[in-house]
């Protein structure tokens, strides 16, 4: 069904309108580029843009696809079909403007610079009739207008889809598989205090402890506002955690003064957020689940917010995550020939190996039929690599029990891609996908990056 701003759009492009925009396709043209600076210069005014909307991804990829993006909506449209993709674009510009939270009001402050360029200059040109450029001058500012009420209308739905996933993936959450993790995470937390401790009394280190990258740190860092959405607990977590770096340094940097008060208070520290960890699992207990039933992965429905939130912290971070996107090998084959309980019996025998291959930190997604993605957080390609060398070799040594007494050996193909600053995750996804078909093309069993 089309919406108001689909059916608006679709009847600008009218005979006579068409051969007005066909008619000065030239000074749309020449004008594009101006139009385009004009645009970055009020967007990147924000701080909050700033942050994710580097010179370099601007002047590289950016300008490009905008000045693009004025010469597609600022020409003329023939066919139904014309006016279909046009529409389909602007909703993807909305999607990706969502995807990476640029601010909605920004944008719309910067559509008005294009405006103001493209008539400006229009008043200026002496080539083109005043009475046609009274025309010209409303025609524009329809289409502008309505491609950007279609950009916001798709912002909205894709934020609102967004934030209903990442409700639900806390909401369902079962309360086994949360107390399992919280666990894993509480034992991380202790475990370092105890050798830490040791470590003190037995003056077997003298390094300088960073413990914003011990493992139950990164789970708080990357995974704790998806168990917790009370920003007070979360809040004092992170600080708990701030404050036991300050005490350690302090340790490190006055080796020889007095320790007790400072030991007590890094005691009092972490034993608060073993508590605060126990009490969110406790609140948080529900009788549903998260998990793809076959799998016992994430749905691929709860990978959106996921992601958005893992880049958000990797572009402010300057830590890379790395994805691995995986296949497994000639699974057509497994269903025709011994039918589809064995390929449910290999995908589940995958999934099992994919989540015991995991640190508390990662996240595993069946991402659809025989394909999965897991996302390491803090992770480089190199490392990524080595998880995906452990990975083929586990699932190679791997025999799949059928019903019927049977045994397969099942393969996996995976591809891999780093994290390289842009905004919108889906290019990172793109990527490892490509590197999968290359890796499926180089012979299966293996990976590709």
């Amino acid at each position: 069904m089309q919406t108001l701003q689909q059916f608006f759009i679709g009847n600008l492009y009218t005979p006579d309108n068409n051969q007005l925009l066909e008619a000065y396709q030239t000074f749309i043209k020449n004008n594009a580029a101006e139009c385009t600076q004009a645009f970055y210069d009020v967007l990147l005014t924000d701080s909050a843009t700033k942050r994710y909307l580097t010179n370099q991804l601007v002047e590289n990829h950016l300008k490009i696809e905008l000045q693009a993006w004025i010469k597609q909506t600022l020409s003329p449209k023939f066919s139904d079909e014309d006016i279909q993709t046009l529409v389909n674009k602007q909703r993807l510009v909305g999607e990706v403007h969502s995807r990476i939270e640029v601010p909605m009001h920004m944008v719309n402050s910067a559509m008005s610079t294009i405006k103001q360029v493209l008539f400006i200059n229009l008043r200026n040109d002496a080539n083109i009739p005043d009475k046609l450029k009274a025309d010209l001058i409303i025609l524009l500012n329809l289409l502008l207008d309505s491609a950007l009420s279609l950009i916001n209308e798709s912002y909205l739905d894709q934020r609102v889809n967004t934030e209903r996933h990442a409700q639900e993936y806390r909401s369902r959450s079962s309360a086994h598989e949360m107390a399992i993790e919280i666990e894993r995470v509480k034992g991380a937390l202790f475990g370092w205090m105890t050798q830490f401790m040791s470590d003190l009394l037995t003056h077997s280190t003298h390094r300088k402890v960073d413990i914003h990258h011990q493992e139950f740190a990164l789970w708080i860092r990357h995974k704790l506002g998806f168990f917790c959405t009370d920003p007070r607990v979360t809040n004092k977590i992170i600080h708990n955690l701030d404050e036991l770096q300050d005490s350690l340094n302090e340790l490190h940097h006055s080796p020889n003064a007095p320790k007790e008060q400072t030991i007590q208070k890094i005691n009092a520290l972490t034993n608060e957020c073993g508590w605060m960890l126990g009490q969110i699992a406790d609140k948080n207990i529900e009788d549903a689940t998260r998990e793809d039933a076959l799998t016992s992965l994430i749905e691929r429905r709860f990978m959106a917010p996921i992601l958005q939130s893992e880049t958000q912290l990797a572009i402010k971070t300057q830590e890379p995550y790395t994805l691995l996107m995986i296949d497994v090998d000639n699974f057509k084959s497994v269903n025709d020939i011994h039918g589809h309980q064995a390929g449910d019996a290999v995908l589940s025998s995958i999934g099992r190996h994919l989540k015991r291959a995991l640190r508390v930190t990662d996240y595993a997604f069946r991402f659809g039929g025989e394909e999965f993605m897991i996302l390491m957080p803090e992770t480089s390609l190199e490392n990524g690599i080595l998880a995906a060398q452990k990975i083929l070799d586990n699932i190679r040594q791997n025999e799949v029990k059928l019903d019927n007494g049977r045994t397969l050996k099942a393969t996996v193909s995976i591809g891999l891609a780093q994290f390289e600053q842009d905004p919108d995750y889906q290019q990172v996804i793109k990527i490892a996908d490509e590197k999968l078909y290359e890796a499926k093309h180089a012979g299966k069993d293996r990976y590709a990056y």
